[in-house]
């Protein structure tokens, strides 16, 4: 058994694959590349009831109807099609053939689901098809056949799903024009009084191929219903990318989230046909000022969750500023293949990666990349001698021993330090006025004392105390040459 996947009116259905809302609006579709003056190839059934037909120019479908949309035949999204059809049908058969633009053929032997292939089975098998196909935007009809050649004629004039199982009976009952005859030859036959097949095939074949010659073989060959051939398979390429250009430049955040919520829903559910997940996101903005804002977003944890995805370019592009709009956009996935971790008995890891993630990004887009992270002591001497690395969670020892009861005071250092008025006693602060603490202080030890730098001219030099206030306060005070503030507090 052969399956085929018919796009009707490719193109059009191309363009207006990520916005589905425009086949409820009249719009025409033309190639502005295919001739001197574009004319209409495709338009939606709001366009032909209104007037407009192939063939038309622009100006005659906007007389015919003046509210018809005009868009442009795009190669691009043609090509992006064409990926997503071969992805979803290679997710229900790996023996594909793109036999033609917006036609693939699928040669179903040997798919242990549809054994024995019973009609009701391949009528369910083809409507779960369908269904994954109409989710990313596409109108396929679907044609199932005991050859190559019929499943296409099923496809190309069948209902949305047709099952071929009468054989004669169906061919004989299609349009000559089903067996795309020359437009000559189509003439003759018509001027012979035969509309269908089988009218056709009632005549001598002897008595056709006198008068036809030898493309009256053709057409008993494209009738027949038990020659086959074998497919050109191909696998679907691992391309996983949406683009969009826009018609006007845009301003505001909430069309390129609108639109990126579709792109990720779209490939996700390609992702889960090919049993792959999203490792990283590479996002593309491209500018009207003829620049790109380009950024690589990794994934925490291997994942085609469309809200995961979705929340970390969300939470990107909350932190995006440019001098220019945008007019497209591009969004690429890498992949993987989803790991799977089996723990030890007292090993754990974090119950949301992601979601802790997430909420990293947000508190970086509040103050700055440089400001969150695991502090990494730097190779120079320094109170400040640190940078702020990613946090890693991979690779750390497994906490089998149970915490101590009691934990050491830990320093919470205040940044900026606020400036403090400090009263000494023969060196030794005895008082403090500041924002955070003010009043005698009962306990001081210290100083401790650092420099750095002497060598240059931004040579350092500070003096440390820690002090303890009426209140119980615990501070570290620091003096430098400009005077004291408080370093930090200890809980």
């Amino acid at each position: 058994m052969y399956a085929v996947l018919h796009l009707p009116g490719f193109p059009l259905q191309a363009v207006l694959r990520t916005d589905p809302d425009l086949w409820a609006q009249p719009v025409a579709l033309v190639d502005p590349k295919a001739r001197s003056t574009p004319v209409v190839i495709e338009r939606t059934p709001r366009a032909r009831d209104e007037g407009v037909e192939p063939g038309q120019t622009a100006t005659q479908a906007m007389a015919r109807c003046a509210g018809v949309l005009v868009r442009h035949r795009d190669p691009t999204r043609e090509a992006a099609a064409t990926d997503v059809l071969l992805q979803c049908a290679y997710g229900f058969s790996p023996h594909l053939e793109a036999t033609a633009p917006g036609l693939c053929t699928m040669d179903l032997r040997g798919l242990g689901r549809l054994q024995p292939p019973e009609p009701d089975t391949l009528r369910a098998w083809a409507g779960e098809l369908r269904a994954i196909l109409v989710a990313q935007g596409l109108r396929p009809r679907i044609g199932i056949g005991a050859t190559p050649n019929l499943a296409r004629l099923a496809a190309l004039f069948g209902e949305a799903v047709h099952v071929v199982t009468d054989a004669p009976g169906f061919v004989a009952s299609l349009p000559v024009s089903a067996l795309e005859p020359s437009s000559d030859t189509a003439r003759i036959l018509a001027g012979w009084g035969l509309r269908t097949v089988g009218d056709l095939l009632a005549l001598d074949p002897a008595e056709l191929a006198d008068r036809l010659g030898l493309e009256a073989l053709g057409l008993l060959a494209a009738a027949s219903t038990r020659s086959t051939r074998p497919l050109n398979t191909v696998r679907p390429p691992e391309v996983w990318t949406e683009s969009w250009d826009f018609e006007d430049p845009v301003e505001t955040l909430e069309p390129l989230l609108f639109l990126l919520n579709r792109f990720t829903g779209s490939l996700c559910a390609r992702l889960a046909l090919a049993a792959r997940a999203a490792e990283a996101l590479e996002l593309s903005l491209r500018l009207e000022s003829g620049g790109r804002l380009e950024r690589r977003l990794a994934v925490p944890e291997p994942s085609r969750d469309p809200a995961v995805l979705q929340r970390l370019l969300t939470t990107h592009l909350e932190t995006v500023r440019s001098e220019s709009a945008v007019v497209g956009l591009r969004l690429t996935l890498e992949t993987t293949v989803p790991a799977q971790r089996q723990f030890g008995l007292f090993e754990t890891t974090l119950k949301d990666p992601r979601q802790f993630q997430e909420t990293l990004g947000r508190i970086a887009a509040l103050l700055g990349p440089d400001r969150v992270g695991t502090p990494v002591k730097l190779p120079r001497h320094g109170v400040d001698a640190f940078r702020l690395a990613p946090p890693e969670f991979e690779g750390i020892a497994p906490l089998t021993q149970p915490r101590p009861a009691l934990q050491a005071p830990g320093l919470r250092r205040l940044r900026p330090a606020p400036v403090a008025t400090v009263e000494s006693v023969e060196g030794r602060p005895v008082s403090i006025r500041c924002a955070v603490a003010q009043g005698r202080l009962v306990v001081t030890l210290g100083p401790w004392r650092a420099s750095g730098h002497w060598w240059e001219s931004g040579a350092w030099q500070r003096e440390e105390w820690d002090a303890t206030t009426l209140r119980g306060q615990v501070l570290r005070l620091v003096r430098q040459a400009e005077g004291w503030s408080v370093d930090g507090l200890l809980d």
